[in-house]
């Protein structure tokens, strides 16, 4: 086998795994509003156990009421929520793998509103610079009910057939709180030394040993670093797993950052696949039990040269889990070419919790739901036509021809793809190819005939007489009425990305996603960049994550930025424009270069009206955005054709 490290078994205390493969922890707001496990979370971990993972770690799940830090979240602070629990673990088990259920409270993380209007907690009263709560410090008899919380929550997922438990000690929540200065500031014995700052975790640990037995894996869940001022460091986090290891932990997965630095925890495509492995090596050098890494692995590759190299002993698959749940069954089966991968964008998961939505994929439109999305075969199957081969046209192809439809699909460009492969060619952006190269695997196993470098026309429609119409041709530059717009010197980012070329000084009017990876291209290439963006901050509408990194490089590469500035004119030697300073002239502008939105190109509704019985409009044709929302939209679609 290719991958042979990856599936040797292992065992984590008396825990048998079939290979060195988990999937990560990710909370899903799939539960229902009340925290029980419903069945569209059975449905999701299903779909996972299925795809060939050895141990499932079930997101975190509450251990107390003041614990919650977003909506629907799994819980597991009454007795009464272990039938729910018992039935995912049946199916997780009857699906070919273990599962264990990772428990956590997030302290002075959690948020008022989650939680009845009662004030957080925490080891002291710090707020989180993120969340900005002010938490009530935790008396010793609170510190004493919280242990009792965490192991009594052990004790029920026991009860429900767990395996195995994690207890969360990274990301910044209560139990990292406690190991910290970054967040405790305790003058007792729960605070101010090495010793301080492990007694809460300790007691944790000794109290859940207590009750789940001798034998009983628990796994620790630690930030390597927390790479914030205050914050522990890796030679802090490895003395303090040491200890917890005496206390009888069984296992450590070593995670990154805290909420502050969730750059780094939600590591977008600018942080090289498996950053994280090189601080799990130093873990596992220094301590007896098994080590778990993770930390943005997509390519098995990069999962096998872990385990080989001795970096740790396991690798937790998270969004790439979320992606293709059965990444591990084609790595498995050597079809890793057919593997969907994660774009390590974070839109539509890790950025979700922010927005407190459940998670969804570019990449997998299925993504929690799965039972709504299995395939089944249309009642009727129908000819349909597809007028575009962007991401919103692969998705709806790619999804009518899963469902049984005979599907026929027109570009007119030479290639598929659309603005997605204008999209990858920015630094650090290469990955969205994979947008366009999944889907475009899958149209040619499902056999939808594809027509490129032929714009469908309405002529074309009427003679192929459809029974449907999907059109999805996209979008184009719009341009700002600004006198000069017209001028030979004046071109758009697309064009530029394209190819086009532009003079040595560029001047980027709009600071939006588009504008600031076009400078940052421009800027590789030795051109003298200046962003104008009317905002009071560019690059609003990026993925927090991504855009942190994002800033830096356009700071490194000496891009001038001016925000709360508008262009009021283009003249031929210099741009007027105004700012609260008044107007000003920016003069040695060799190039202007637009990024200034989008307008939908959609002209071929209306030609076809009267001929074509069903017509859907999908993606920038209907209404430009971004490429989660093209493509679920184009997936809702055609599923219910």
């Amino acid at each position: 086998m290719r991958y042979s490290a990856l599936f040797q078994p292992i065992d984590i205390g008396r825990l048998h795994i079939k290979n060195r493969l988990v999937m990560a922890p990710i909370g899903t707001l799939f539960c229902a509003s009340d925290g029980y496990v419903c069945d569209r979370v059975v449905e999701y971990y299903k779909a996972r156990a299925k795809g060939g993972f050895g141990l499932i770690i079930v997101e975190g799940s509450i251990v107390d009421p003041l614990g919650k830090g977003g909506p629907r979240q799994l819980c597991i602070w009454d007795d009464s929520f272990i039938s729910g629990f018992r039935r995912l673990v049946d199916c997780i088990h009857d699906n070919g793998a273990m599962a264990a259920l990772q428990l956590m409270h997030a302290g002075r993380n959690s948020r008022p509103r989650f939680m009845a209007g009662n004030q957080p907690v925490a080891p002291s009263a710090v707020s989180d610079p993120v969340i900005q709560h002010v938490p009530k410090e935790l008396t010793k008899e609170d510190i004493s009910r919280l242990v009792e919380s965490f192991a009594q929550a052990a004790r029920r997922a026991v009860e429900a057939g767990f395996d195995a438990i994690e207890i969360h000690g990274g990301h910044g929540y209560l139990i990292a709180q406690f190991m910290s200065e970054y967040a405790n500031r305790r003058k007792d014995e729960y605070g101010g030394s090495l010793e301080g700052f492990l007694r809460f975790p300790s007691e944790v640990v000794r109290r859940t040993r207590e009750l789940v037995g001798q034998g009983y894996p628990i796994l620790f869940r630690v930030s390597s670093e927390e790479a914030v001022p205050l914050g522990r460091t890796l030679e802090g986090s490895v003395a303090i797993c040491k200890r917890l290891v005496e206390e009888g932990i069984d296992g450590i997965h070593i995670t990154i950052g805290v909420y502050e630095s969730s750059y780094l925890t939600m590591a977008p495509a600018a942080i090289e696949q498996g950053f994280n492995a090189k601080a799990a090596s130093v873990f596992k050098s220094a301590i007896s039990v098994p080590v778990i890494a993770v930390g943005r692995i997509v390519d098995p590759h990069v999962a096998e040269e872990i385990i080989a190299s001795g970096k740790a002993d396991l690798v937790a698959i998270g969004r790439q889990s979320l992606a293709d749940p059965e990444w591990v069954k084609k790595v498995a089966e050597n079809c890793a070419d057919e593997i969907v991968k994660c774009l390590s964008c974070n839109e539509g998961c890790l950025a979700a919790g922010w927005k407190e939505v459940p998670i969804a994929c570019i990449q997998n439109p299925g993504l929690g739901r799965e039972e709504e999305y299995a395939f089944v075969g249309a009642q009727k199957p129908v000819n349909v036509l597809v007028a575009g081969g962007g991401p919103a046209g692969l998705e709806s192809a790619r999804t009518a021809a899963l469902w049984g439809h005979k599907v026929t699909l027109f570009e007119r460009e030479t290639s598929l793809g659309g603005q997605a492969m204008i999209a990858s060619i920015p630094p650090t952006k290469e990955v969205l190819k994979e947008v366009v190269l999944s889907r475009a695997k899958s149209l040619d196993r499902l056999g939808v005939e594809t027509h490129l470098g032929e714009e469908l026309s309405s002529e074309m429609v009427r003679r192929i007489s459809p029974d449907v119409l999907i059109i999805a041709t996209g979008s184009e530059p719009l341009l700002p009425d600004i006198p000069g717009i017209t001028s030979n010197r004046v071109t758009t980012a697309r064009d530029v990305l394209k190819g086009e070329s532009v003079g040595d000084s560029v001047v980027i009017i709009g600071g939006g996603l588009v504008g600031c990876e076009t400078a940052d291209y421009l800027a590789y290439h030795g051109k003298v960049v200046t962003i104008i963006e009317m905002l009071r901050e560019i690059a609003g509408d990026i993925s927090p994550a991504s855009r942190i990194f994002l800033l830096r490089r356009l700071a490194d590469k000496k891009i001038r930025i001016l925000t709360s500035t508008i262009v009021k004119a283009i003249m031929d030697d210099c741009l007027i424009i105004s700012s609260k300073n008044g107007e000003q002239t920016l003069n040695s502008t060799d190039t202007v270069v637009l990024a200034c939105g989008a307008k939908p190109i959609n002209h071929l509704e209306s030609e076809v009206q009267g001929f074509v019985s069903r017509t859907y409009v999908v993606g920038d044709a209907a209404q430009p955005g971004k490429l989660l929302q093209a493509t679920q939209q184009a997936a809702k679609i055609a599923r219910r054709l």
